[in-house]
């Protein structure tokens, strides 16, 4: 077994893991799936057999992986299975003792470039001196991304003074990957495999370190071999800086210690799925890995409001305008999966189109960008539109949704509750755009839809509404997770909603959160569960929320640690984007309900404390041109206008059964709303960092 190490903030978490346990080590334009021992293993199940795992500069594979060993005295000791792993966001070090010999193998991916890095550090704890060597072998790989309709090459090898470089003709001419080391080396190759041996002399209490760097470079040359111990450091150094000032960014402090480290790790999750593959795709976030590291709808519509309150509306407006792209191309129809050259594989699924307006809407509110919302707006309505051509004599989509499972009815639960909810989206815009009469219309069909899908879908002998609807208009109740929707998109009526969530709390969660399909698939997945959390939430029910978040947090103590797995507690992807996307969502607009309107500067919250906490605090949020800090108690708020040009108005409400309260906030002014006190604002003033206000 080999010891794990995860460093989230101050904290540090220690779990035993195979040496097989998979390691994400991402860069923006190159990531790398490595192992835990440092042994070399394939990853991937159900796309590229075996091949999902190694170096990827999307959306070229360019390195199958590189195993070391020490040499001491002709006995070779493979680097195969670390004493300890320890993972960073930034990078991951492993430790092994050989006799006598500690070597420390620190592996990492720049930011702005597509180059991977391994620096080990051998020290000589022994009290003689020591002739070694490290051997090195690597084998190539150079096969485009799954679907991606171009054979695997065959690799042409060059061995240089300083390593090796391959490449190949064809389809992957421009592309040159060079693997070097500044260091004295004996480089070799056979075939795809490259071997590399580095004399060492270590007097006793000595210390060397080597580096290695797989550069992929596309039409310029490779940077000399000899600057390869500075940008080594350099490139270290920068990356460590950026993540730790990126973990202080957007804080939240609560009671809860583990709810505050589960923050991080979703955030830096995050960070680490960002992918830039200019020119053929945009920056976007990859969706999960080993196995989906393409450009999906769905994945990315579901993590926009999570993404944006930590601090990623950039790549989040890439998204979706490369998304929108593909669906001005698709006659408004969204793709569901893009390959990373930028093939649609799959051109939709019927809630993928209206999620889409959802997504725009929501990133409007989050950042006040009118002018995105110009652009978009326009295939949003023709989204919409393009339903006419997939709508049922009943007037419901025809087709598959989220959930992609036989014998059910034409017509999704998911794709209605989307449908309506992309429909309110589209009010929304049009009014802030100015569109009255836009904004009449899709009101009344919102309405409309509503009414019917009242009459059409519920079915009071379940007390539930159905899964789906046949094109007869009978309903059908297989029990699937999406029984969750009516209630959490909100088109379900208060007192259904709450007649669903009663029954889903009783019939449908286990421990670990909403199972798949009651009675037939027990297995949990984040999105539903983090989408119940949501509802539950909305409902006011704060500690059901809290706990459902919780395990969603918990995967990430499971396998590899510091990665929010796609099932609860673990299995399918090891690092999932709507895990860490609703994980924050939850927080930010579930338990601090927070509501943003930052097209009209504009900031809505009705927190849902559980009862145990006496308050809580988000620090750094940003809402369009404005950054708050929030501590949330069971009667106030407190807003510290942190930055911004003008006033903010805020709104408060403390349940259901009370009514709002608001200030505007002045720049740098603190202002506290209470239902038990008139709004009133404060000078600016420190804010508990610890959540007990």
């Amino acid at each position: 077994m080999t010891l794990q190490r995860y460093y989230v903030g101050d904290d540090v978490w220690e779990a035993e893991a195979g040496p097989e346990t998979p390691v994400f080590l991402a860069g923006r334009h190159l990531y790398a799936i490595v192992t835990a021992g440092g042994a070399v293993r394939p990853f991937g199940e159900w796309h590229l057999r075996g091949k999902m795992g190694g170096v990827w500069a999307n959306p070229v594979r360019v390195l199958e992986g590189w195993s070391l060993a020490l040499d001491l005295h002709g006995a070779v000791t493979p680097l195969d299975h670390a004493v300890i792993c320890e993972l960073f966001g930034s990078h991951a070090t492993r430790r092994y003792v050989v006799a006598g010999i500690h070597v420390e193998w620190t592996e990492f991916a720049a930011d702005d470039q597509p180059h991977y890095y391994a620096t080990l550090l051998l020290r000589n704890e022994g009290d003689a001196r020591v002739s070694a060597a490290v051997l090195l072998q690597a084998e190539a790989d150079l096969r485009f991304c799954w679907f991606g309709g171009i054979a695997p090459a065959e690799p042409e090898m060059t061995v240089l003074a300083n390593g090796v470089a391959w490449s190949a003709p064809g389809p992957y001419a421009g592309v040159t990957v060079t693997l070097m080391s500044a260091a004295p080396a004996s480089w070799a190759s056979a075939g795809r495999v490259v071997t590399a041996r580095f004399p060492l002399v270590l007097n006793p209490g000595e210390a060397i370190a080597l580096q290695l760097r797989l550069a992929v470079q596309r039409d310029d040359a490779p940077a000399p071999a000899s600057d390869l111990l500075r940008a080594a450091v350099d490139t270290l150094s920068a990356k460590i800086a950026g993540y730790r000032a990126y973990n202080e960014d957007v804080r939240l402090a609560t009671p809860d210690p583990a709810i505050n480290q589960y923050w991080q790790v979703a955030r830096q999750n995050l960070r680490m799925l960002v992918a830039d593959y200019r020119p053929v795709l945009a920056p976007y976030f990859l969706a999960g890995l080993p196995e989906y590291p393409q450009l999906f709808g769905c994945d990315t519509e579901y993590t926009v409001s999570g993404a944006i309150a930590a601090g990623f509306a950039d790549v989040i407006r890439s998204a979706l305008e490369e998304l929108g792209r593909y669906g001005w191309r698709g006659c408004g129809r969204i793709p569901h999966e893009i390959t990373t050259n930028g093939r649609v594989f799959h051109p939709g699924n019927t809630q993928e189109t209206p999620q889409f307006a959802v997504a725009c809407r929501d990133y409007m509110h989050w950042t006040g960008d009118l002018a995105f919302l110009e652009r978009m707006y326009p295939l949003c309505v023709e989204g919409l539109e393009h339903f006419d051509a997939i709508l049922a004599g009943n007037g419901y989509p025809v087709g598959d949704g989220v959930v992609e499972r036989l014998g059910m009815g034409a017509c999704k639960l998911d794709s209605v509750c989307y449908l309506h909810q992309a429909l309110v989206a589209l009010q929304e815009m049009a009014l802030a755009l100015g569109r009255p009469d836009d904004a009449v219309r899709f009101a009344s069909l919102a309405g409309t839809l509503a009414a019917r899908f009242e009459a059409d879908w519920w079915i009071e002998a379940e007390g539930m509404y159905a899964d789906s609807l046949h094109l007869d208009g009978r309903p059908q109740f297989d029990g699937h997770w999406t029984v969750v929707l009516p209630a959490q998109t909100g088109i379900a009526s208060p007192e259904r909603a709450r007649r669903t969530l009663e029954r889903i709390t009783r019939e449908w969660v286990n421990e670990w959160g909403l199972v798949h399909t009651r009675g037939i698939d027990s297995q949990v997945w984040t999105l539903p569960t983090g989408l119940l959390a949501l509802a539950m939430f909305r409902d006011g029910q704060a500690d059901l929320g809290v706990r459902l978040l919780r395990t969603i947090g918990e995967t990430a103590r499971h396998g590899t640690l510091g990665t929010l797995k796609e099932l609860i507690p673990t299995g399918l992807c090891f690092v999932q984007l709507w895990s860490a996307g609703l994980y924050i969502q939850g927080i930010v607009e579930g338990l601090f309900g927070v509501r943003p309107f930052a097209h009209r500067h504009e900031l809505a919250v009705e927190p849902r404390l559980p009862q145990a906490w006496p308050s809580a605090t988000l620090h750094g949020l940003r809402v369009g041109a404005h950054t708050v800090t929030l501590v949330i108690s069971p009667e106030s708020v407190a807003v510290d206008h942190v930055q911004g040009a003008v006033p903010l108005l805020v709104r408060y409400r403390g349940g259901d059964d009370r009514p709002w309260c608001e200030a505007q906030v002045l720049p740098g002014a603190r202002a506290t709303l209470s239902h038990m006190m008139h709004a009133h604002q404060l000078p600016s003033s420190t804010i508990p960092e610890d959540g007990q206000g």
